[in-house]
């Protein structure tokens, strides 16, 4: 952890956790995954202080939940949301353009963004 904070045993099992999964987890998939070997309270600690050092990426796919994925296992990308079984794929795509696009017509200076679609997957179509 380079934040200037000890890697404790929760924050271990967090990382250890999230760079075994290639979908974004909630709170309390993640806390599943650590079988009892830290409290859940501990595991939103965490989350917050991994979410605002940039350790770990927040998305919110609409249905009320945060859910969680390590930035330096992953490029850049985007998800496809499956609003039907919750299915979440990754996407990466080239958005270059379309950036400065947006900024150039708003004059907005773009740190960073997110971008994930919504619909039904294959099998639930």
């Amino acid at each position: 952890m380079k934040v200037g904070k000890r890697m404790t045993r929760p924050r271990k099992l967090v990382v250890d956790a999230l760079s075994k999964n290639d979908k974004p987890m909630t709170a309390q998939e993640i806390y599943s995954k650590m079988k009892n070997k830290a409290d859940l309270a501990s595991v939103y600690r965490t989350l917050e202080l991994m979410t605002k050092n940039n350790l770990v990426q927040e998305y919110e796919f609409g249905d009320g939940k945060k859910r969680y994925e390590l930035v330096n296992g992953h490029e850049h990308h985007h998800h496809l949301v499956c609003q039907h079984c919750g299915n979440v794929e990754d996407v990466e795509m080239k958005e270059g353009e379309l950036m400065e696009k947006v900024a150039n017509k708003s004059g907005f200076k773009i740190e960073r963004h997110n971008l994930e679609f919504f619909g039904l997957c294959q099998d639930c179509q």
